[in-house]
């Protein structure tokens, strides 16, 4: 018979309190992350909030912990280990309803945050915002290039190839921009392959930049 109180049951479970492990396996027994790389990745945390970019939030979360290695952990399980101390408010509460569905895959966690806080309702409109793009008035060719180049990086892959991309934006300029970028390019931009073409982007962008 079982001899437990009514009352305990109402505590809580140690295991419903600890994040489950990641499918891959920490191959030691002493290991340590420091506090004070917790809380460099809490200096840079992600509420949900409407504004907020998850992608953006990822690409900075992941560089930083490139910079942590363990010789007996792989660098998945350690952005498992630390990617809820990167979350607070709705993200946190997602993150709290989502992480024991994926069982333990860093991936799989990963893509299901983007498209939770990233859903379809915003990649069209971006989709449509590359296809449409064009050159301000006034606006240098870098700063059209900076601008563009940051409206790709803003979103997922948006399953356009890049040789399309280097046609809108060749396209979106206006007739002096075009011409210079013809003549930097040595007589034609749409001529060249596409490295080439962004090597020729970049260089533009670096000799005159925005500001």
């Amino acid at each position: 018979m079982d001899s437990t109180p009514i009352y305990q049951f109402s505590a809580p479970r140690g295991e419903l309190l600890e994040p489950p492990p990641s499918s891959h396996p920490i191959l030691t027994d002493g290991f340590q992350i420091l506090p004070s790389f917790i809380a460099m990745v809490r200096e840079q945390t992600f509420s949900g909030k409407e504004d907020k970019n998850p992608y953006i939030h990822l690409r900075e979360f992941e560089q930083l912990c490139s910079s942590l290695n363990f010789c007996d952990m792989n660098h998945e399980t350690l952005k498992w280990k630390l990617f809820s101390f990167s979350l607070s408010e709705r993200a946190k509460q997602w993150y709290t309803h989502t992480v024991r569905s994926v069982e333990g895959d860093w991936k799989e966690l990963r893509d299901k945050f983007c498209l939770a806080f990233f859903p379809i309702s915003q990649i069209i409109p971006l989709r449509l915002k590359i296809l449409t793009f064009q050159q301000k008035e006034k606006e240098t060719l870098g700063a059209a290039w900076a601008r563009f180049s940051n409206l790709i990086a803003y979103g997922p892959d948006l399953s356009m190839y890049e040789h399309v991309l280097l046609q809108h934006f060749h396209y979106s300029l206006s007739k002096e921009a075009t011409l210079f970028l013809d003549t930097s390019s040595g007589g034609s931009f749409s001529h060249k392959i596409v490295s080439e073409g962004k090597v020729i982007l970049d260089k533009i962008l670096e000799k005159h930049p925005i500001h």
